[in-house]
């Protein structure tokens, strides 16, 4: 395994309550989103309405939902939307949802966080609060599974359109911005779109 790529993972042990107390030796990063990329996602969130709820989509383990909570107004609701079907480990989707659920305990006990165990496609088409004032996209990074997130996201009439992976690895990500009008920020690998009709 090359050398830049284990320098940024670490070794932790999870123990998985109700998964017959089961410990889990496992390789995770440290974040799912850099440092720079946290300040920046805290910015977006300073710039959205406070009165309008925050939607992220993918929910992975957590990382960049607790950067939005940390950064929203404690008032302001942040829905986290992820089927845990996927993980980068193979983790069973039980597990998976444990460790996000134990991750994100103290936002969704006291920050008005909530996370929404459902298929992303069934939250587009059940979804019937008022416009977000945010949108945080960062579920499958695949080209037409991308557009149909934006898609939705910019059709919801959020204040804010912004995502995660912007860079060439996926590039499903980036063709798809591009289709859908382009970005009017990128910092790191988080875009913003540009407003319909910019």
């Amino acid at each position: 395994m090359p050398s830049s790529f284990t320098d940024r993972l670490v070794r932790v042990t999870f123990r998985v309550p109700g998964y017959r107390a089961m410990v889990r030796r496992i390789l995770v990063r440290p974040s799912e989103v850099s440092l720079d990329e946290s300040r920046f996602l805290g910015e977006l969130v300073r710039r959205a309405p406070r009165d309008r709820p925050i939607v992220e989509i993918g929910t992975l383990f957590g990382t960049s939902t607790r950067v939005l909570a940390t950064f929203k107004a404690r008032a302001t609701p942040l829905i986290t939307v992820d089927s845990f079907r996927w993980n980068p480990h193979g983790l069973p989707p039980r597990v998976h949802s444990s460790i996000t659920r134990e991750n994100l305990r103290d936002a969704c006990a006291g920050h008005n966080v909530r996370i929404m165990e459902m298929d992303k496609d069934a939250f587009y088409r059940t979804y019937d609060g008022p416009a977000p004032g945010l949108v945080f996209l960062d579920a499958n990074h695949g080209y037409e599974s991308t557009k149909r997130d934006i898609e939705w996201a910019m059709s919801s009439g959020a204040e804010i359109v912004c995502g995660h992976d912007h860079r060439d690895r996926f590039p499903g990500v980036i063709r798809a911005v591009e289709e859908c009008g382009g970005a009017s920020e990128i910092v790191g690998s988080i875009f913003v779109m540009n407003p319909r009709g910019a």
